[in-house]
């Protein structure tokens, strides 16, 4: 397929459609201009991740800020200060740490690594059991709405951010987890009556294919990379 600056036909389109329809549906629901907003920079930010695209975490930064901003608004306040606390502070550091390893050959795709050490999948993932039992408490301390699903979302997100931060391809599997648990905590926000959060629904499902397909994609990059 032609290319235009790393992009293929398939990638043009998985976008657009994308793009479309939470736009098309957002404007069915009445869904305010910042819910639009939020679910397009979602999908912009899955997708070039899913390429591998330095972009990512210039747009993972502004896409946060807007998470926040609509978790707050819904009363989710354990995920808004987590998300502002933790996951916003990782992604700034994604964005030095992947300029400091971009591919020379292409100049928008960070250097893919295969596998982290032994010693940092055990250090991690010590860090994490140790940090979701905190995350439990906190949340609950603040009476977040949705308790169990909200940390659950919060703990699976975890893991994947610091797997794509780290530049390694399983990052996609731990997103895909997290893809089926944190659309739970907007299902319900629709049941109740707020349909103006369909679209956020809709973007999960989008989330989902482009995550597939990232991880296609970065078994593709490590492989192109290795051989060069």
């Amino acid at each position: 397929m032609k290319n235009w600056k790393g992009y293929n036909v398939l990638d043009l389109l998985l976008i657009l459609v994308g793009v479309i329809t939470v736009t098309t549906t957002s404007i069915i629901f009445h869904s305010q201009w910042y819910i639009i907003l939020n679910t397009i920079l979602g999908l912009l930010c899955v997708f070039t991740q899913a390429k591998g695209k330095i972009a990512t975490q210039f747009i993972g930064v502004i896409y946060f800020c807007f998470y926040i901003a609509i978790s707050y608004s819904q009363k989710y306040y354990g995920e808004a200060i987590l998300y502002l606390t933790i996951m916003l502070p990782m992604y700034i550091y994604g964005v030095i740490h992947w300029l400091k390893n971009i591919d020379e050959k292409e100049q928008n795709t960070v250097l893919v690594r295969s596998n982290l050490s032994k010693k940092e999948w055990l250090m991690s993932s010590i860090s994490f059991i140790l940090l979701s039992v905190i995350v439990y408490f906190v949340l609950k301390t603040l009476d977040t709405s949705q308790l169990t699903i909200s940390t659950l979302s919060f703990v699976s997100m975890l893991p994947a951010v610091y797997l794509l931060i780290r530049r390694c391809k399983w990052n996609q599997v731990a997103f895909l987890f997290n893809d089926f648990i944190v659309p739970i905590l907007w299902i319900l926000l629709v049941i109740e009556g707020n349909t103006v959060f369909i679209p956020m629904c809709i973007y999960h499902i989008f989330q989902i294919t482009y995550d597939v397909y990232g991880l296609i994609e970065w078994i593709k990059l490590e492989k192109k990379q290795s051989n060069n």
